[in-house]
């Protein structure tokens, strides 16, 4: 019986350190690697990242809601609204000239932003990192 409740007590304190480790990486350093702008009845065209008027590396920082750009010729701070957390994704969500949201996948590393306006709606794909 001690075993049992040993082994019980042993898998919580796993667990809860799991949570404190996910919490605590918060930091994401992220490659912004292809961009689509799509308009209706003409369809999507890919687009570079300085036509989209994007930098090529940002830093997400989940605890200071603040997306960063890494670029030293694009140097602009994002705030982020909202974080929601659904099964093994970090989405957030805000405004900046339009609406716009990422989806991060947790285990995969994963970015996928879209951004839409007033008839017009653009996705971006990437990679990151935990750090």
């Amino acid at each position: 019986m001690s075993r049992i409740i040993a082994v019980v007590l042993a898998a919580t304190i796993l667990a809860g350190a799991s949570q404190v480790m996910a919490a605590e990486n918060t930091v994401r350093t992220c490659a912004l690697i292809q961009g689509f702008e799509c308009i209706p009845d003409e369809g999507c065209q890919e687009w570079t990242l300085q036509e989209m008027l994007l930098p090529r590396f940002v830093r997400i920082d989940l605890a200071s809601k603040k997306i960063v750009s890494l670029d030293k010729e694009m140097v602009r701070t994002t705030p982020i609204a909202t974080i929601d957390r659904p099964a093994g994704l970090v989405v957030l969500h805000g405004t900046e000239l339009r609406g716009w949201s990422i989806a991060l996948g947790e285990e995969s590393g994963n970015l996928t932003l879209s951004a839409s306006g007033d008839g017009e709606g653009f996705i971006v794909f990437g990679y990151c990192l935990m750090q």
